[in-house]
């Protein structure tokens, strides 16, 4: 039997649309619906409107609206990255160095790397909260390696590493550095001048924008191979004609979500307090993973000894509650969490995590309800078992 009102705390794996995203979006949907690169005067919307957006998102991460390319999301910029790596070094250098714990966009882009370009990959080693371990970083770096990829936020623990400093260790060694944000960029601070880093990589859906839009940064300067051939848009490096509706979304989206990023934190961080509070009062050998302190406001990983996290995700799903046992990209994987593997956790307790994400559409009424579900789904499996 489902709640009268479903509650949505997946906020790791996509964001509800903000409302101002899509009224931003609907003239250039149904109106203005020109060719952004068409010389004649009906395009002229979509073409200021497609600058405005890349300057209120460069702006909003402290880039050069120059740095900022198009995409269509997350997988696309990360594929790009480090397929850059191969195709804009020597021979002679092409080791990618990246973490265990990176989205599947990394790690799969990276296995595609040695296949098809004779690359190698280095790891560099997490500790049990997911963080890296930066003597293990500078050990790996190498005169061979072309670049590093290491995540700014993790998707399934929500532990934010240190980038400013690992970057700077890369560029000590003339390496360049790219990092994933598609799980931080609209809800931590980011500026990519103070980070340091080469290239980065967003999505829109993470931060309450449309589906299927992203971008790449790639620093002025970086050198950056051509990964979709055609047309000269984005600056001649990616081709194709521009989503001018989704990218408008995008920038409402984010610039919504950086203006109002500190009440957004304190608001999560309430509702996270409220949760972690009612489970470990019932639940006494509850684990919560990754960093205690530096994780991202609202996501919550948490690992209960003996139970299954699939089956509990499923009985909250006839609750009309909606939470993860990780990635959703990886939602079909019946395998414990390769996050969780790096980071040492058991298998038992590996396969009893749930991963609760709130959004800035959530309520502390949300987490306390989410809550008692969750540890009344606990006592009835116990009671069935006894």
């Amino acid at each position: 039997m489902s709640t009268r009102n479903p509650i949505y705390a997946d906020n790791a794996a996509t964001t509800q649309l903000d409302p101002a995203a899509l009224d931003a979006m609907l003239p250039f949907l149904r109106d203005s619906y020109g060719n952004p690169s068409s010389l004649y005067s009906f395009s002229r919307s979509a073409k200021k409107a497609l600058q405005e957006a890349r300057n209120t998102i460069a702006e909003c991460i402290g880039a050069l609206p120059e740095e900022i390319i198009f995409t269509s999301g997350g997988s696309e910029s990360d594929n790009w990255a480090i397929k850059n790596f191969a195709f804009a070094t020597p021979q002679n250098k092409r080791q990618i160095l990246t973490t265990p714990i990176e989205h599947h966009a990394i790690l799969n882009s990276c296995a595609e790397a040695v296949r098809l370009f004779g690359c190698s990959t280095g790891c560099v080693a997490v500790d049990k909260f997911g963080t890296i371990d930066i003597d293990d970083f500078r050990a790996k770096l190498s005169e061979n390696t072309a670049g590093v990829s290491i995540m700014l936020a993790n998707n399934e623990v929500g532990t934010i590493q240190d980038i400013k400093t690992l970057a700077a260790i890369a560029h000590e060694h003339n390496i360049l550095f790219h990092t994933d944000a598609v799980q931080a960029i609209g809800h931590i601070p980011v500026n990519v001048q103070e980070l340091g880093v080469d290239m980065l990589s967003a999505s829109a859906h993470k931060f309450n924008g449309p589906k299927g839009i992203g971008f790449l940064l790639a620093k002025r300067g970086t050198s950056l191979v051509s990964f979709v051939n055609g047309g000269q848009q984005e600056f001649a490096r990616r081709a194709g004609t521009e989503n001018v509706a989704s990218i408008v979304g995008m920038a409402t989206a984010l610039k919504n979500n950086c203006s109002q990023m500190h009440e957004n934190t304190l608001k999560l961080q309430k509702m996270e307090t409220l949760f972690k509070e009612i489970i470990s009062e019932s639940i006494s050998n509850v684990v919560f993973n990754g960093d205690p302190v530096n994780h991202l406001p609202g996501l919550i990983s948490l690992s209960i000894p003996g139970a299954s996290g699939e089956s509990l995700l499923h009985i909250l799903d006839l609750k009309g509650i909606a939470v993860s046992t990780g990635a959703a990209c990886n939602s079909k994987d019946t395998e414990i969490s390769h996050v969780l593997k790096a980071m040492n956790h058991p298998e038992d307790l590996a396969k009893g995590t749930l991963r609760v994400s709130f959004g800035k559409y959530n309520t502390l009424e949300d987490a306390e309800k989410m809550a008692d579900a969750i540890i009344q789904c606990i006592r009835k499996v116990k009671i069935r078992k006894n």
